[in-house]
């Protein structure tokens, strides 16, 4: 098709962010790079606020596997207001580390399956 508009890739992820966060009930996607500075997100989040704390988060989960408390980390869950349920976790795309930050009810059966999911489409899309 002549001169159809290309998305950018802002719009792609946006995209992505959107239909995961549709497909599985999330109120909230957020995609921060591994210092916390917002790359995309998807639904009403307090983006500024959580993308800034996420990496921290993680590190805390991290350090706690390093002193023995536990074997690994799968993520990290912060029990917010209002019954929400903030899941934040580390996804490696391209061999760089990003974060994902869920808003939700309650975590979704498949959570690792959903990630690698997401991963491989944004993936996909920073390729392009």
């Amino acid at each position: 098709m002549e001169g159809a508009a290309v998305p950018s890739r802002d719009s792609r992820l946006r995209e992505i962010l959107d239909q995961i966060r549709e497909e599985y009930k999330f109120r909230s996607v957020l995609l921060t790079d591994s210092r916390g500075l917002t790359i995309s997100c998807s639904g009403d989040v307090k983006h500024a606020g959580i993308a800034a704390i996420a990496p921290e988060v993680i590190r805390i989960g991290e350090h706690a596997v390093r002193l023995g408390e536990y074997a690994s980390i799968n993520c990290v869950a912060l029990v917010l207001e209002n019954s929400h349920l903030m899941i934040i976790r580390e996804v490696k795309i391209k061999q760089s580390k990003f974060i994902v930050a869920v808003d939700t009810e309650r975590v979704p059966p498949g959570l690792r399956r959903i990630m690698a999911e997401l991963a491989k489409r944004i993936a996909k899309t920073l390729e392009s």
